[in-house]
């Protein structure tokens, strides 16, 4: 009788797997196929008559510019690299503390601002977000990451043209 028994729990298990087997094949299929149908549906082809020239009248000449051909244009200009002068300033909390921070600025030059005066202007943000920040803050990896966030957020505010926001050294005194 103890044979019979191990036999059936053996062919209970097999039983279980056969069946779990088919599904996750089945449920591979089907998302193999939805993913071969959403693809063909995004490779698409534009409609003939969004891509059918205009007639041309003898003379004229037409330029087409689209708003991904600006940003294409813009993302081609070369990245700049600008050193900011020093800041050092006392921080909200502690009182006595001082931080000392050296940056530089990532940009595109576009011609859309002056990088001496955009410099100055960033550098008078620095001051003023160093002057509002408690030691805790900025304490660690992650408060390093966070500072240097917002300093870039704050930089790309006052000019499209700023890429990045690179802290180079920061002293805490």
């Amino acid at each position: 009788m103890a044979s019979i028994g191990a036999s059936d729990e053996e062919t209970e298990k097999a039983g279980g797997l056969i069946p779990t087997a088919i599904a996750v094949a089945i449920l591979t299929l089907v998302g193999g196929g939805g993913g071969a149908v959403l693809g063909m549906m995004l490779a698409s082809p534009e409609p003939a008559a969004a891509t059918a020239a205009p007639a041309e009248a003898p003379g004229a000449e037409i330029v087409d510019i689209e708003a991904g051909d600006l940003a294409e244009s813009a993302d081609k200009l070369p990245l700049k690299l600008m050193p900011l002068k020093p800041v050092l300033t006392n921080i909200y909390s502690p009182p006595q503390t001082w931080l000392r921070v050296e940056a530089a600025l990532v940009y595109r030059d576009d011609g859309s601002a002056d990088p001496e005066v955009l410099a100055a202007q960033i550098e008078a943000d620095t001051l003023a977000f160093l002057r509002s920040v408690q030691l805790s803050q900025v304490e660690g990896t992650r408060g390093l990451m966070h500072l240097r966030e917002d300093l870039r957020q704050r930089a790309k505010l006052r000019s499209p043209a700023v890429v990045d926001y690179l802290i180079q050294t920061m002293i805490a005194e």
